[in-house]
Order: C-alpha cells, then sequence, then structure tokens
C-alpha cells in the first residue's frame, strides 16, 4: 500500500514538472503632468538721473536721458521670462493703469526682450523724439538667477505732455514669462518740466530804402509778412518778440529803438517796430527791448510743432537825424511757458 501511495505521488510530480510555464504579457499608456509654476514678480520699480540708479528722480525734463530699473523676481528663474516691460505714461488724476497704445504725447512703452536679448520703444522712427539708448540699457548677467534688474535708459520726447498737479507721469513695470504668466508694480509721480522749442525759418525782413517819417499805415512800404516761425512745445506757451537799436552799415551811426511805439518816432535816430503773428495791424504790439507776447494762446503741439507763416512786421521810422545808409539789427523770437 505505501509502495501504491508513493507511486502515485511521484506520478504526480512528473505531471506537473512536464506542465506548461505560466504566461505573462505587457502594454503600456503614457502618464503626463502640468506644472503650473508661479507668474514672475516685479519686486521695485523707479526713475532715476544715473545710469547707477542712486539718484531717484522726482521730475523729467524732454529730451534729457534717465534710467528705469525694474526688479525681476521668478521662481523658475529668470531665463524663463519672455519680456520685461517698462510703461511711461501721463496721470491726469486717480493712477490709472497703465495704456497699451503709445502716444507722443502721453505713453512711450519700452520693451526687453529676454532672450535672444534686443530693446525696443515705441513709438518709434523718425516721427518721435522718444528714444531707446540700447548702449545704457543692461539687464542681468545671469539668467539662471531668480532674481535680478533690468535698467531701462530712455529719453523723453518733445511733446511728452507737461504735467501740473495733480497730474504725473507714471511708470509701470510689467514681466512675462514664456507661459504668458505676469506681474506688475507702479512708480508713481514722477514729474514732466516744461519744453519749448522754436525755429526762426525766415533768415531776413528787408523794407529797403524807406523815406524818414515813415508811418506804420504807410501801405507802399508796410507790412513785411510771411515770416515763419515754427513751435515746439509740451504745454501751453506763449510766442514772444523783441528787437535791440540798429547800426548802419557804412556811417555806424545807431538808431535807437523807440520803445514806445512812435507813429513816427518824436526823437530824432529813431525807430519803431509793431509786430503780429498775423497781418492785422489793428492787434499788433510795440516791439521793445524785452519779449513780449504777439500770442498767448498755444497750446502743446505735435512732434513737428505749429508752423506760423503769417508772422508780420511794421516799421515807422523819426522824420529826422538819420543818415542814408544801411541799417540792421536783430528782431528776437521766443517760445516760453504760460
Amino acid at each position: 500500500m505505501f509502495k501504491t501511495k508513493l507511486s502515485i505521488a511521484i506520478a504526480l510530480v512528473a505531471a506537473l514538472l512536464l506542465a506548461p510555464a505560466a504566461y505573462a504579457a505587457e502594454g503600456t499608456t503614457t502618464g503626463s503632468f502640468g506644472a503650473s509654476g508661479l507668474p514672475p514678480t516685479v519686486d521695485a520699480i523707479g526713475i532715476y538721473t544715473d545710469i547707477g540708479c542712486t539718484l531717484p528722480a522726482t521730475d523729467m525734463n524732454p529730451q534729457t536721458e534717465y534710467y528705469c530699473k525694474v526688479t525681476v523676481g521668478s521662481i523658475n528663474k529668470l531665463k524663463h521670462l519672455s519680456t520685461v516691460k517698462v510703461t511711461l505714461f501721463y496721470d491726469s488724476g486717480g493712477d490709472p493703469v497703465a495704456p497699451i497704445i503709445p502716444d507722443t504725447q502721453t505713453c512711450a512703452i519700452l520693451t526687453c526682450t529676454v532672450d535672444p536679448l534686443a530693446w525696443a520703444m515705441l513709438p518709434t522712427g523718425g516721427s518721435t523724439t522718444w528714444s531707446i539708448d540700447s548702449g545704457d540699457c543692461s539687464q542681468p548677467a545671469d539668467l539662471n538667477a531668480t532674481t535680478g534688474d533690468w535698467i531701462f535708459a530712455f529719453t523723453p520726447g518733445k511733446v511728452a505732455t507737461e504735467s501740473i498737479a495733480p497730474a504725473y507721469w507714471d511708470a509701470q513695470g510689467l514681466a512675462t514669462n514664456k507661459t504668458a504668466q505676469t506681474g506688475e508694480l507702479y512708480d508713481r509721480d514722477t514729474a514732466m518740466n516744461w519744453f519749448g522749442e522754436i525755429t526762426v525759418n525766415t533768415a531776413s525782413v528787408n523794407w529797403g530804402a524807406v523815406p524818414l517819417g515813415l508811418v506804420f499805415e504807410n501801405a507802399t512800404y508796410n507790412p513785411e509778412t510771411g515770416i515763419d516761425v515754427n513751435y515746439i512745445a509740451n504745454g501751453d506757451y506763449e510766442e514772444d518778440i523783441k528787437s535791440t537799436d540798429w547800426v548802419g552799415a557804412v556811417s555806424l551811426d545807431t538808431v535807437t529803438l523807440d520803445v514806445t511805439g512812435g507813429n513816427p518816432p518824436a526823437a530824432d535816430s529813431q525807430f519803431a517796430l509793431e509786430a503780429n503773428d498775423t497781418s492785422d495791424n489793428v492787434t499788433a504790439i510795440t516791439a521793445t527791448n524785452t519779449y513780449n507776447a504777439i500770442d498767448n494762446t498755444g497750446l502743446i503741439t505735435a512732434e513737428a510743432g505749429d508752423t506760423v507763416n503769417t508772422n508780420t512786421l511794421w516799421l515807422s521810422l523819426s522824420a529826422a537825424g538819420i543818415v542814408p545808409d544801411t541799417y540792421s539789427g536783430s528782431i528776437y523770437y521766443q517760445i516760453a511757458n504760460r
């Protein structure tokens, strides 16, 4: 009986050994997740008068270079940034958000493309006197860092609007990473000072040979008109004029400017001038040896300025005391803040 059980056990073991091996198969799928990360931050922004950004600017002058420093942080390292921008804009009051459309009078947008490095400004080109000086701009040398400073060197345009409190200029710093996340910070209340520029395009005015005792109303010799003057201003302005005594080319005699506007001057050896920015003598003013306004209604201009080509002068002479000669002297036009 024992022998029979042993035989059966041996047979079972043999059967197991001869059974086919267990079969296994596999397939695959892909696992993924998105790491959203954190947006960049603008941790500081300020406008300075020096390239080292140690002297804060409380006010700015058009056509003078300034420096805006923007400190940016990025937990994903600075190399993950796409752009860093500064928007400089006129704030009439109330601390508005930064505009997105540039304008020569009210808004400039400065952009640093991080990689490859490039600097740009809008508005741009020959139609504006705003500018960015890429040679004085800088970004952090180590883009593997998580924080760094961007410095934008810029020059406000000639017609960047003059600010009178409560109006100021503001700066927005905006950092954008490669996944379009952004961070921003504002620097508020930097003043923009008045700016004016004038170009007199008429080189000379010549009445020719005139009789002594000439009066302003003499239509044969008066007026001299079509004097062309261009005015550029970033705020309210006035058009001024003055003159000096004139000297003879040969005799070197002096004829004195009659500041009372005599018509004709009562004293010998005098001349008088009246001026206007139109050909209207009724509203003309007397030119003296100090500036007087011929028009005090000027407003902010475009970059090209406001050209007045109707400036007019009238001449009056004493009845005696002026020797025959050709007399000449300076007539000064001025643009002034009002």
